[in-house]
């Protein structure tokens, strides 16, 4: 039987439809609700459809929608995911809307 068993080679790939950048560099992230809040965070990646960032806030929570300013870019985001990793908190953004974007030179 273990013969016939052909494993799933879709579990290791990488199904996102967007290609992902290393990134670095701050990036602070602002929301009003339920009280007006600055979150210092460090750019892990990007990608043509959001960021990835590090912080220390437990207030980024999953559909929360932010604010953010960070190199080159600025706008309006969504938290879709937030994960614990070794101590330190790492968010997943969706961008909504791009204010303002300065070019690469």
């Amino acid at each position: 039987m273990s013969e016939l068993f052909i494993p799933d080679r879709r579990k290791n790939r990488d199904r996102r439809a967007a290609v992902r950048a290393p990134a670095s560099g701050a990036v602070e992230i602002f929301f009003d609700f339920p009280a007006p809040t600055v979150v210092a965070a460090e750019l892990i990646e990007t990608s043509i459809s959001g960021f990835r960032a590090a912080h220390d806030s437990k207030a980024l929570e999953p559909g929360l929608e932010v604010s953010y300013q960070r190199p080159r870019a600025s706008g309006r985001a969504r938290v879709i995911w937030t994960h614990v990793l070794n101590g330190r908190r790492e968010s997943g953004f969706m961008v909504l809307a791009v204010v303002a974007r300065e070019p690469v030179s």
